[in-house]
């Protein structure tokens, strides 16, 4: 149970205002807080599936616990990992070769982190900038909410080409079926649309998923069987599994090994929608990771073991959200959540967030986000808690 004497020691990493990478035009900067680690380096790509070009030394900084580099060049569109020397309970000291915590975009199936400025103009689709939800919601009782799945809502439309279905992109096909249908519930009061997860799902493989045929009678065994076959490697999946927090999926871009194609079509279905009259909410879940301990697609743990997960009285992670619970009572954790729900207000202009299993998080945490992300917008922005009180 170290979180607590971490959290003492490095008070001051809860200030730090720049996690992750941060690109600009003469440099670029990388800081992971690692409290932890003996040794960590950075691992730079010049694409998504070629060799490293380079691994840097990072410096740690004893007052946050905090390791950074500094290369003297703009790294925009490339990618990036971490190795990290870390000592895992019960394995020793380690090395992990891992992505980032605060990921903003990633290549195909969450491999390497892609280094991003979101404010960068080849990332905005025309008229990014001036788009503005429709303004119909003045409290929180004026919400008429539709829950919404990315690839749901056009994948069997033959109103929307072969290529886009599932896609982001499919928002962008005006005159399809689903288009025309949410335009007439807007006209008809509906305010808001809810995504199903938009972050980086971590049960989702962006290529080469599955498909799965079933056959056999209606009443029989044999479909279910074989959908069971390839569950673990659908293309769908409600998206309950989080794997990086701040990350658009990348199964609903047309192309999930480019990561900045994500970040532009996800915001050209934002656009999409507020044309349509319709202001974006989105399904977050920040109580679970999808994965824990040394699994490759565990991050948080592979970089601060035992430190982002709630543990029970020996040391084993708690699971009462049906995985492994996060532990926002944790400086860090509780930081990562209000950081990561700021950047999709201020990146994505989601207007609204409904909180999966909100009640694990401390009340504390989320006034604090709720002042952080109003700031961010400029406005209030609603936030709906699932009404489960346990955890």
């Amino acid at each position: 149970q170290s979180a607590g004497a971490l959290d003492d020691l490095y008070a001051a990493a809860a200030g730090i205002p720049d996690l992750g990478a941060t690109p600009t035009a003469k440099k670029t900067d990388f800081r992971l807080w690692a409290p932890t680690a003996r040794h960590v380096a950075v691992c730079t790509y010049d694409g998504p599936t070629s060799k490293a070009s380079a691994v840097h030394a990072m410096k740690r900084d004893d007052k946050t616990g905090a390791w950074s580099a500094s290369l003297p060049r703009d790294l925009s569109g490339t990618y990036y990992k971490y190795a990290v020397d870390v000592v895992v309970p019960g394995a020793g000291l380690v090395r992990n070769l891992v992505t980032d915590p605060y990921s903003v975009s990633l290549n195909a199936d969450s491999k390497r982190s892609y280094i991003a400025d979101l404010d960068a103009p080849n990332l905005k689709p025309a008229g990014w900038d001036a788009t503005r939800p429709p303004a119909t919601v003045q409290a929180q009782t004026d919400m008429v909410i539709y829950e919404l799945h990315v690839r749901d809502f056009s994948l069997i439309d033959d109103t929307v080409p072969a290529a886009k279905r599932g896609k982001y992109t499919a928002f962008s096909e005006t005159d399809s079926n689903g288009m025309k249908h949410l335009r007439a519930l807007a006209k008809s009061g509906l305010t808001d649309i809810h995504l199903l997860p938009v972050y980086d799902i971590g049960s989702i493989p962006e290529i080469g998923c599955a498909l799965p045929q079933p056959a056999g009678a209606p009443d029989g065994e044999s479909q279910q069987a074989l959908i069971r076959k390839t569950a673990h490697t659908d293309c769908f999946n409600w998206g309950y599994d989080p794997q990086h927090f701040n990350a658009v999926e990348g199964s609903y871009a047309s192309d999930p090994q480019d990561g900045a194609r994500r970040i532009v079509e996800f915001r050209e279905m934002v656009m999409n929608l507020h044309q349509a009259g319709l202001r974006v909410g989105t399904d977050v879940v920040y109580n679970h990771t999808f994965i824990a301990g040394q699994e490759e697609k565990s991050i948080l743990d592979r970089v601060v073991p035992g430190y982002y997960h709630r543990l029970d009285a020996k040391g084993g992670i708690e699971t009462s959200t049906c995985c492994f619970n996060t532990a926002t009572e944790n400086t860090m954790m509780a930081k990562l959540m209000i950081d990561s729900s700021v950047l999709w207000t201020r990146h994505y202009k989601i207007d609204s967030y409904r909180f999966d299993l909100m009640g694990h998080q401390p009340r504390d945490a989320m006034v604090r986000l709720q002042d952080a992300v109003n700031e961010a917008a400029g406005r209030h922005v609603q936030l709906i808690g699932e009404g489960w009180n346990f955890g």
